[in-house]
């Protein structure tokens, strides 16, 4: 009978220091956890904010020659302001267009096909825009059929896209990215240079 409470209380010990360290293991683990998930979070949202600032910069590049055609005056002071708008817009277009073929080339690879749709409509607008007179009258500031036409299909495309920087789809493999964007006609196949 000795020998059996000997055993029992060598073995006492030992499962005092098993709980104890699964309980200190457990805090560590998930406070460890709980640091990476913040960091995952903020990483979401600052993807988010980068990806909406992308979004926001492809409908200011479509509204810009609107801004120009509108301006009252062609005074000094008003064209300046419209040349900073316009520099503006263009530092922010390669900030933005760096950020995202850096954290996903193919997503990249569709903003730039983006910002190519618009290129042609956007340099004819902003030329009669600037070539038009300034707005002197309420009635003229409706423009009609001015502008580069309704752009909304381009601004949809990398809305349409970013939902592949989200969630479960973020794991894709560019490889594999690249063929579903084309599979959605979301980005073309690349044409052969020669």
């Amino acid at each position: 009978m000795v020998p059996a409470i000997l055993t029992a209380a060598k073995q006492e010990p030992a499962s005092l220091t098993a709980i104890i360290v699964l309980a200190l293991s457990s805090s560590v683990v998930g406070g460890a956890l709980g640091h990476v998930l913040t960091g995952l979070r903020a990483s979401a949202a600052s993807r988010r904010d980068h990806y909406a600032a992308a979004v926001k910069i492809l409908v200011t590049r479509i509204e810009y020659p609107y801004r120009i055609r509108r301006r009252t005056s062609d005074a000094p002071d008003a064209l300046d302001a419209l040349v900073c708008a316009g520099h503006d817009l263009q530092e922010r277009l390669m900030e933005i267009r760096a950020w995202i073929t850096t954290e996903s080339p193919p997503l990249g690879e569709v903003f730039t096909q983006c910002l190519t749709s618009l290129d042609g409509p956007f340099k004819q607008a902003c030329n009669e825009a600037w070539n038009a007179a300034p707005v002197t009258a309420a009635a003229q500031m409706n423009l009609g059929a001015f502008g580069a036409g309704d752009q909304q299909d381009v601004v949809t495309t990398m809305e349409r896209a970013l939902i592949y920087r989200f969630g479960y789809r973020r794991l894709l493999p560019a490889v594999v990215l690249r063929w579903r964007l084309r599979k959605h006609g979301l980005l073309r196949q690349a044409t052969a240079r020669t």
